[in-house]
Parts: C-alpha cells; sequence; structure tokens
C-alpha cells in the first residue's frame, strides 16, 4: 500500500504485479493526475468564491474546501518530492521468493507503515 504521510494519496499494488518500474507508473499515472484534479477542483471553487451569485455560505464552504486541498496538495508535493520521486528514479526490483517482509522493507517511506512488517 503506498501512502502519503497523512493517507491523502493511497495506491495497492499487488506484490506479484510489481515491475520495477511501478513506482514511476504511480508517479506519472497516478499522483500528478491527483494534482491536476485538486488544482482544477481550486479552480473552480475560487470561481464560486468570488462569484456574485454564490451565497455567504457557498462562498465560506468553497474557501474551507480550497484550504483543505491545498493541505493536501501540500502533503503530495512532499510525498512527490522526498519520496515517490527518489524512489522511481531507482526503480527497485523485488525478489517474490525473498517474501514479503524483505520486499516491503524496499520500498520504505513510501509504503504505509504496518505493525510487524515495517522496520522501524
Amino acid at each position: 500500500m503506498f501512502s502519503s504521510a497523512k493517507g491523502s494519496f493511497n495506491v495497492l499494488v499487488y506484490m506479484h504485479r510489481y515491475q520495477p518500474d511501478t513506482v514511476s507508473v504511480i508517479l506519472n499515472g497516478y499522483l500528478r493526475e491527483y494534482r491536476s484534479k485538486l488544482n482544477a477542483k481550486i479552480s473552480q471553487l475560487e470561481a464560486i468564491e468570488t462569484s456574485a451569485d454564490s451565497s455567504q455560505a457557498e462562498k465560506t464552504r468553497a474557501a474551507k474546501d480550497i484550504e483543505a486541498m491545498r493541505k493536501i496538495i501540500k502533503e503530495l508535493d512532499d510525498y512527490e518530492k522526498d519520496i515517490l520521486y527518489p524512489l522511481a528514479s531507482e526503480n527497485i526490483a523485488i525478489d517474490l521468493d525473498d517474501g514479503v517482509k524483505v520486499n516491503y522493507n524496499k520500498l520504505g517511506k513510501a509504503l504505509q507503515k504496518i505493525t510487524g512488517l515495517t522496520e522501524k
């Protein structure tokens, strides 16, 4: 389970389907796409926030949603910059014969922590 720090972004990968380029696929095909969709939604909400036709409740809700999405985007940016991009550059291969515990720990902080499975 690839997961950002606060869990705003999660991708479940079946270990038997993992390839050395899987992290790059997650980065380019999922994380960046998700961030683009969040940015588009922020643009829509900013239009509501500045519209004269919107009620005060709609404007307040839009402002709150924009702030929440900006926090998620910040989390995604940090996850990409600090963890996922460097890992994608490594093209890490796994060996199914090594078992889940060894292979899971090869991908380190990019994965969700699981008690008893992940190293400290």
